[in-house]
């Protein structure tokens, strides 16, 4: 039976990005014959920065990341699904949430996407190096300085801190700081902001010197092919590196060092599936959608092919665990604690610019007061 309708889709370039959705698009088109759905790829940055509106008119599933979603609801770029999918549906996806992912995706009481797959800040560690050396990971943010000194020379410890990921570690320690409360009438709190830039700078002293410029992809692919970095306190988690097979050496994944004194742990992260709000077969759209983010595709044929997934009982499943080294339970508690970014308008654009503010006032060792100062001037001239 020949091909009758294409959904075009765009993922993020890498294989936990492409590869499940490849996969369970073969899967859908067995049951739809008359359907396929072919993949375009961006890279990350893109999938972080890339304006929604410069994709619906090209395709109609559109992976996102859910601080879009206020911008979304105020242009209407993408296809409300509340009202697309049953009540026992979204009662039961939600039931099944990682953490705060699948309110995430809500906007104004519409639903925009469905989270597919979830990460969070964590910690990654080379824990062949870390018991040979005799080491212990870092419980909390006071615990990093003590594991500093006890790391041998010949070693380092790495963070991704290229603008997009800086960004995300600022928020992730204001969070910590303040229970998530460090941001009012688009303004950060700056007292909270300059300690956590003043406490970024002291860690550098002590990290590898191409954390300034990495990406979590960067320090994960050098900790699984050289022997150079121990661990990383804060990047968002890949579950590829803990599989056996991916990467000369097995990465291990486990939460992330907290402020004891508050509960939140760090940033959201993850991706929903999206839909064009020009879709012209919004109803198949819809079903694939549903079908990637239900329970049995995500535990199995999702994660499987390499994916993240974004439903619990992936996350609880005890194959998933084992085929991941317990990547998943080893870092539920961080997911569950995470922090939303917040969604309303003019927010993505905030965040794209202010992570370029921050990064610079880092390379020239600006005052932290200052760079926060201007941070909110930032915040304040795209209201």
């Amino acid at each position: 039976m020949s091909v009758e309708i294409i959904l075009k889709g765009i993922a993020w370039d890498h294989p936990r990005g492409y590869e499940p959705l490849r996969a369970t698009s073969k899967a859908f088109s067995q049951l739809h014959p008359k359907v396929k759905i072919e993949w375009d790829i961006r890279s990350l940055k893109e999938f972080g920065d890339m304006p929604i509106e410069d994709l619906i008119d090209a395709y109609d599933l559109i992976t996102i990341d859910h601080p879009y979603m206020g911008q979304a609801y105020a242009d209407q770029l993408l296809l409300p699904l509340q009202d697309r999918l049953t009540k026992n549906f979204l009662k039961e996806l939600e039931r099944q949430s990682v953490g705060p992912s699948f309110r995430a995706y809500y906007f104004d009481d519409q639903l925009l996407a469905l989270p597919i797959d979830v990460a969070a800040l964590v910690a990654a560690s080379r824990n062949d190096l870390i018991s040979r050396l005799k080491l212990k990971l870092p419980q909390t943010r006071q615990d990093l300085f003590d594991f500093y000194k006890k790391v041998p020379k010949n070693y380092s410890v790495a963070w991704p801190l290229c603008p997009t990921d800086l960004w995300c570690t600022f928020l992730t320690l204001c969070a910590q700081d303040t229970n998530g409360d460090f941001i009012k009438d688009r303004e950060v709190d700056e007292k909270v902001g300059a300690n956590v830039m003043d406490e970024i700078k002291h860690h550098l002293e002590f990290l590898h010197p191409s954390s300034i410029t990495w990406n979590p992809i960067q320090v994960l692919d050098s900790m699984g092919a050289t022997d150079e970095i121990v661990y990383a306190p804060f990047l968002f988690g890949y579950t590829n590196y803990s599989r056996k097979g991916y990467s000369k050496n097995l990465v291990h994944f486990s939460n992330s060092p907290v402020n004891p004194d508050h509960s939140i742990s760090t940033i959201l992260g993850g991706v929903g599936l999206a839909i064009s709000s020009k879709c012209q077969h919004a109803d198949l759209a819809v079903e694939y959608t549903s079908y990637v983010a239900k329970a049995e595709i995500q535990e199995g044929m999702y994660t499987q092919n390499g994916g993240q997934p974004g439903n619990l009982a992936a996350w609880e499943h005890e194959g998933n665990n084992e085929m991941c080294n317990n990547f998943f339970s080893n870092t539920l508690k961080t997911m569950q604690n995470a922090y939303v970014r917040p969604q309303h308008q003019g927010w993505n654009r905030f965040q794209e610019q202010g992570a370029d503010l921050l990064h610079n006032g880092l390379l020239k060792n600006t005052a932290s007061a200052q760079i926060v100062k201007e941070l909110n001037q930032l915040y304040q001239s795209l209201d």
